[in-house]
């Protein structure tokens, strides 16, 4: 009997550290084009989230790595945006996605070491191309399944940064990665209307 017990609690304890791997919410300072914008970013495991507001205008993006799907809320205009991981804007506006891109492409890591950023413990590592040009500097929290920190150094108009602070727990629920009701949603792909 005492066996089963322990068993039983360990089988849950287990799952409790399981559910909450990547689970995290944190500040985002983003530098586009020597532009520097925040974004409060929410992690859960294979899929993220970046809530904005940038001259009034709230937004989200949501991105389900699993699917490569991707969505943008504009509360305001009760609208969605659907778009592939792999779109220019997706890229343009999402430094992971820009990343995931360059190492599906043939893009080569190579491995710095540890170091810890804002306190978390990281691996540093570069990606190159097939001509060794550098194009990206990482470091990549395995706790929380999210660059910590990451340095892309192929944008012509200036170099783009991303930095995680204020990195807390988070629980998600699955409202956060989903349309809500009443929004008209937008393909990006064909741009008509699905309702």
């Amino acid at each position: 009997m005492k066996q089963t017990r322990l068993a039983i609690l360990m089988l849950f304890s287990i799952s409790l550290s399981l559910s909450a791997f990547g689970q995290f919410r944190a500040t985002m300072h983003y530098t586009l084009s020597d532009n520097a914008k925040e974004y409060t970013v929410f992690g859960d495991g294979d899929r993220y989230r970046y809530e904005f507001n940038e001259d009034g205008q709230e937004g989200v993006v949501i991105v389900l790595k699993n699917s490569g799907e991707v969505i943008v809320l504009m509360p305001q205009q009760k609208m969605a945006m659907k778009m592939g991981a792999t779109n220019l804007l997706s890229m343009a506006n999402d430094p992971i996605a820009a990343y995931d891109y360059h190492v599906a492409n043939g893009g080569v890591i190579k491995a710095i070491g540890d170091e810890s950023i804002n306190g978390v413990k990281c691996r540093k590592s570069e990606l190159y191309n097939s001509s060794n040009q550098l194009l990206f500097t990482t470091w990549f929290s395995d706790e929380y399944n999210f660059p910590i920190k990451m340095l892309n150094h192929i944008d012509v108009a200036g170099n783009t940064a991303m930095e995680l602070s204020d990195i807390q727990p988070w629980t998600p629920d699955e409202t956060s990665f989903t349309i809500p009701e009443g929004y008209q949603v937008m393909d990006q792909e064909s741009m008509n209307p699905e309702h």
